[in-house]
């Protein structure tokens, strides 16, 4: 039987997988799009959507300029795979 088993859209996956490789990333340094599409093999133009969801929800904030990236915005223990998956679902 299924029960139990949540089946997760292709954007739910792309923003845990972002999310996860950015918490890897030594505290505080930025990881740029590039790097990170390269990183997870999403493609760059369908994971800058998505990051940009998840700046929008907090989750993630966003550094311009020459060492510009994305960083979480809060300690990883304090994210919750909930708000990532709400971030992303709610169009």
């Amino acid at each position: 039987s299924g029960e139990g088993i949540m089946i997760l859209s292709q954007t739910s996956e792309y923003a845990l997988r972002a999310v996860a490789r950015i918490a890897l990333n030594d505290e505080g340094t930025p990881i740029s799009a590039k790097d990170l599409s390269e990183d997870t093999t999403i493609p760059v133009h369908y994971l800058s959507k998505v990051l940009r969801r998840l700046v929008t929800a907090e989750i993630l904030d966003a550094t311009k300029g020459h060492n510009g990236g994305f960083v979480l915005s809060k300690p990883a223990k304090r994210i919750r795979i909930l708000d990532v998956l709400r971030a992303v679902e709610n169009e």
